[in-house]
């Protein structure tokens, strides 16, 4: 699940891990987006999607930034290492509603490539068991699964 650098989008039981920084529009009424145009489509909800902005504590998290997410799916967190992405003092210093529609969409689009990497990944590896191109290796008592490169095939079977 690769998102930003080598970061991932996973489940938690609970956020206490975490020491929350900012949580914008904590009110689920907040959360509703009303058309600014007397003509425009109607009120846009977020009401089941809560986000916070925290940091990690405990060993190994210095220098990360974390985004969480809480639906009806569950307690979802996507951290990251700010060096990676340089946003925290910026993210912080917005007004509330832009602080939720930015960390809403860093998260939603982190997702959404994670969400496309593993469908790419699991076309390669379909794609390479109907060519005939996983190979298993042995090291020791390990073993290694791998797809085998169209040109490594060519090599191999010539």
């Amino acid at each position: 699940m690769t998102v930003i650098g080598h970061n991932h989008i996973r489940k938690v039981e609970s956020f206490d891990r975490y020491e929350i920084l900012a949580h914008p529009l904590p009110d689920r009424e907040d959360r509703v987006f009303y058309p600014v145009e007397p003509d425009g489509f109607g009120a846009v909800t977020y009401a089941s999607h809560d986000v916070m902005i925290a940091r990690p504590t405990g060993v190994g998290s210095k220098g990360r930034l974390a985004i969480l997410m809480h639906h009806g799916g569950g307690r979802h967190v996507l951290e990251f290492y700010e060096s990676t992405l340089p946003i925290a003092s910026a993210l912080l210093a917005l007004p509330e509603r832009e602080q939720y529609a930015l960390a809403y969409t860093i998260f939603a689009q982190a997702d959404e490539c994670s969400a496309g990497s593993r469908a790419a990944e699991a076309k390669r590896w379909a794609e390479a068991y109907v060519d005939g191109r996983i190979r298993k290796r042995r090291r020791g008592r390990a073993r290694h699964i791998y797809v085998e490169t169209e040109a490594e095939k060519a090599l191999r079977v010539a």
